[in-house]
């Protein structure tokens, strides 16, 4: 019977999965292309856009804006943008393919696990993926770590079977380079020296493989290391090659003010936006040690404060993580920088195939424990899935940081559905039932856990944004004007109002809209740039450089200090 399960597939049939994966992923892309939501970036999609432009035009990469967040997507985007300008629709091509050859990655699993066809049930499941699909025509990096850890998996198999320094040097350096990408993925390093401890060899042998692999595995982690450390010590960062966002995070998480540990920014913040993070968290800093700190400084001074409330309310942190692991396991989106709820309303692909979250969750959870009692191998399997579980419990339950694990959870689903398979051709119909009872609680359990969860709310000035940034003001008008009817105060759309009523030369009701809006959120930079703009239309230049200035001071742009000068120049 395993004869017949690890019989390799026709090739063809491999091909056949592939160009469904990449053929969905295109029908997205190119009704992705055509959405208002391609046009508004969120927070960490703009910090990235602006990041990678840095880079391709070799000014501004080293500020310590951009020190504040993982760099390798900057420099990827960078790359891309170096060699074709700023052209969105190559780098999300980039993505289909690469998340593409994630599903092939799944199907490679299978294969050096000796189950093909359990890959192949995998890769069918990984194609269909709406989170997969949607995450691959974004400007985020999450297609990219998911493809890591899926290959991470595919290259740890490969290499427990290898004696080879220079295979195990190669390993490292995958390792370490996956750090660059997003700081977290240092645990996958620490894993990979635990490695030989699985190895096939008896016990007695495993001791002298550990002592032969250790080293190239470490040189390895330090050669791909090196570079991001001689950035940051280039820019005063230190020695470290990780950014320095950790302590802010935290702080962001444990807080007095965020006893329930959601997504959240203070007061000395203005936007839910990376470089306006590091700002507010830096001035902050700065203040309460009454000088300029460095961004090591800051770190280590909001990492303290973390550490200070998690000590002091340790069973209320407790309860958080038991909340959020509870969370992991729901069938409800939490979004960050884009929402499905959203990509639904501009995609068909999205529209057709249901949330992934449950059924990866409900055959892949006991596919994965029959797998441990099958193969001892199976922690490297598990190894992605702990690494999102810990994400979501210690920091945010995002459908991001789960993300991470739907290449681990589609192959141990496929793992699930040919096990359960062979035990009904075979007769074994407790042990198949076993598995369906199993599915069928945690997708119980999945279900109910979505239903208390509120639904995510579509941000509708992201969509009004967009349609302004497309030029298709009739359409924006629309959106906002429908808002506003059901939310009069919804500063967003109010500001996008006052654009769009700007835009058709009606400045008095921008005026209006504007005002409205700065009544209801002071600190919005883009608010008072807008209304400076209005007045300098309406020949009211007192005013108008009255809120360029108080839009610099916000944010110091090059637009709003262009303005300033132009406004202070006459002309």
């Amino acid at each position: 019977m395993i004869g017949a399960m690890s019989r390799p597939l026709k090739p063809i049939i491999v091909f056949g999965v592939m160009a469904l994966a990449l053929a969905l992923r295109i029908a997205h892309l190119s009704s992705a292309m055509l959405s208002p939501l391609s046009y508004q970036p969120g927070p960490d999609e703009d910090y990235y856009l602006r990041f990678g432009e840095a880079v391709a035009t070799g000014h501004g990469a080293l500020t310590p804006e951009f020190m504040f967040m993982d760099p390798a997507y900057g420099y990827l985007l960078g790359a891309v943008f170096r060699i074709l300008g700023v052209n969105l629709f190559a780098v999300y091509l980039l993505q289909a393919l690469l998340d593409t050859a994630t599903a092939y990655g799944v199907y490679r699993i299978g294969v050096v696990l000796e189950r093909p066809r359990a890959g192949l049930y995998g890769a069918i499941l990984y194609a269909l993926t709406s989170t997969a699909i949607m995450f691959s025509a974004t400007l985020l990096k999450e297609t990219w770590v998911t493809s890591y850890l899926t290959w991470w998996i595919v290259c740890a198999l490969a290499v427990l079977r290898s004696e080879r320094r220079l295979a195990w040097l190669a390993f490292g350096m995958y390792c370490g380079g996956g750090v660059a990408l997003r700081a977290n993925l240092v645990l996958m390093g620490f894993g990979a020296l635990l490695l030989p401890l699985l190895a096939p060899q008896p016990k007695s042998e495993r001791l002298r493989i550990f002592t032969r692999v250790l080293p190239p595995v470490v040189a390895g982690m330090a050669l791909a290391l090196l570079p991001w450390s001689m950035r940051n010590a280039e820019t005063g960062a230190g020695l470290s090659p990780l950014p320095h966002n950790g302590g802010v995070v935290l702080h962001q998480i444990y807080n007095d003010a965020n006893p329930d540990a959601s997504i959240w920014v203070p007061g000395f913040v203005n936007y839910l936006h990376p470089s306006e993070i590091w700002r507010g968290y830096s001035a902050e800093a700065d203040r309460r040690l009454g000088r300029a700190a460095s961004p090591v400084e800051v770190d280590e001074y909001w990492r303290g404060q973390a550490s200070a409330y998690i000590s002091n309310h340790l069973g209320d942190v407790l309860r958080d993580v038991a909340r959020k692991s509870l969370a992991f396991l729901s069938a409800a989106e939490i979004p960050n920088n884009r929402s499905s709820a959203e990509e639904r309303l501009f995609s068909p692909v999205l529209r057709m195939l249901p949330a992934p979250a449950t059924w990866l969750l409900a055959f892949g959870l006991p596919g994965l424990v029959w797998l441990g009692f099958r193969d001892r191998r199976w922690p490297i399997v598990a190894a992605p899935l702990l690494l999102s579980w810990v994400m979501v419990a210690v920091f945010w339950a995002e459908d991001r940081f789960r993300f991470h694990a739907m290449g681990a959870l589609a192959l141990c689903s496929g793992y699930g559905f040919e096990e359960f398979e062979q035990a009904l051709r075979s007769g074994r119909a407790r042990l198949a039932a076993y598995f369906g009872a199993a599915a069928a609680l945690i997708a119980t359990l999945s279900i109910w856990l979505g239903i208390a969860t509120p639904a995510p709310t579509v941000r509708w000035d992201h969509i009004i944004w967009g349609y302004v940034k497309m030029g298709k003001i009739p359409q924006a008008e629309q959106a906002a004007l429908q808002v506003l009817r059901d939310r009069p105060d919804d500063a967003p759309v109010l500001e996008a109002m006052g654009v769009i009523s700007a835009s058709a030369g009606k400045y008095a009701d921008a005026k209006g809209y504007l005002l409205h809006a700065l009544g209801l959120r002071p600190a919005s930079h883009v608010g008072h740039f807008n209304l400076a703009r209005v007045y300098l239309a309406l020949d009211d230049r007192a005013h108008a450089a009255e809120e360029a200035k108080l839009a610099l001071a916000l944010d110091s742009l090059p637009e709003y200090q262009a303005l300033l000068d132009r406004i202070e120049a006459g002309k």
